[in-house]
């Protein structure tokens, strides 16, 4: 087992205080374009922490534009918005206490309807990949474009 999912009224209390606070300050698309990798041809599935182009310029955009995490039991998740070329996209990362695990299927379903996206797989576009994020630990990553 990887993990205790929790989400109860005081985590419900804490996600929506991360969503407004994450929505009050998306990353703009003239700073998350410098950042992007591009891993559509990625020989495996998680992106490495060596393979993010300038790991310094990403941490000080992380800290003038930070995701909002919220405990959730042995999960964390963290929520973030960022102004992609095709509109404003709700990023949201998991991950478990446990080094090298993500959650499974079913919790991170439940962590994305908390988090209001659309459902798994979502039904508006979307990207899912898997990143390490510190060594040995990895979170798994979804963005799904906001509404118009």
């Amino acid at each position: 087992m990887s993990g205790v999912l929790i989400i109860g009224e005081n985590e419900r209390a804490e996600i929506a205080k991360a969503i407004r606070s994450a929505l009050a300050k998306p990353m703009p698309w003239e700073k998350m374009r410098q950042i992007i990798v591009d891993d559509r041809d990625h020989p495996t599935n998680t992106l490495k922490l060596g393979e993010r182009p300038d790991p310094d310029r990403i941490e000080a955009l992380r800290r003038e534009y930070p995701s909002y995490p919220v405990q959730l039991g042995s999960y964390v998740a963290a929520i973030s918005f960022e102004e992609q070329a095709s509109g404003l996209f709700r990023h949201l990362s998991i991950s478990s206490r446990v080094p090298g695990k993500v959650p499974n299927e079913h919790a991170a379903k439940m962590v994305l309807e908390a988090f209001g996206f659309s459902g798994y797989p979502p039904s508006r576009p979307y990207r899912v990949w898997v990143e390490e994020y510190e060594p040995g630990r990895v979170a798994i990553n979804f963005v799904e474009l906001e509404p118009s």
